[in-house]
């Protein structure tokens, strides 16, 4: 962890913008200036007492503890801090989801970068669970990054079938590789990823085609 030294009521009283208000369940979101660097915060301090402790208590908890876990990896934001039990400060990175990114400007060596850091995020024993490209998959001059880990969960601590457990829940995120890779890249689908793809296309109606 970073030693980011402002604290919770300071990035509440530097508020830039508000980004989510949160529905029952799900954190209030907003982007603080602080000094010269932005952090999105997420906050469920001001949820009520059975919402913060029962939920956000548990949600700020596992996020922070995941990010403590994949420091190091280049791909996932390295600033971040927990601010009070139920909030936390991630840096805000700058960059455009691959959603709105004009699809000649990401290429296969793009597309190896995001495999990199799915495959070391499942090495540490993490999946992440919702890689959607629209929301948080970044591109920033040519790197790649990965934000939001609300949903990650960590089945490699699991005694004995931890890795099992890892790769098993984790043919989540890899078919998110999978369909980056339809639509980007078709050329470094490897034949098991081919597999998956027709497997999924027989079972979702919506299909993935290759472009």
């Amino acid at each position: 962890m970073m030693d980011l030294n402002f604290t919770y009521e300071e990035a509440r009283s530097r508020t830039d913008r508000m980004l989510i208000k949160g529905r029952f369940s799900k954190a209030d979101v907003f982007i603080a200036q602080v000094g010269a660097r932005r952090f999105v915060i997420k906050d469920f301090s001001q949820k009520g007492f059975w919402e913060r402790n029962l939920i956000g208590r548990i949600v700020i908890g596992r996020e922070a503890r995941a990010y403590a876990s994949l420091a190091g990896i280049d791909g996932i934001p390295s600033g971040f801090k927990r601010l009070s039990p139920f909030s936390l400060a991630v840096e805000y990175l700058e960059g455009t989801d691959f959603g709105a990114v004009d699809q000649a400007h990401i290429d296969a060596a793009v597309i190896q970068r995001f495999e990199r850091i799915i495959h070391e995020l499942h090495d540490r024993g993490w999946v992440h669970l919702d890689l959607h490209r629209r929301t948080n998959i970044l591109l920033i001059q040519g790197e790649v990054y990965v934000i939001d880990l609300a949903s990650a969960l960590h089945p490699g601590l699991i005694p004995l079938v931890g890795r099992l457990l890892t790769r098993l829940i984790g043919l989540a995120d890899r078919l998110s590789l999978i369909k980056m890779k339809t639509i980007f890249a078709p050329q470094s689908l490897t034949g098991r990823e081919k597999k998956w793809l027709a497997i999924r296309n027989k079972i979702m109606p919506s299909k993935w085609r290759e472009s």
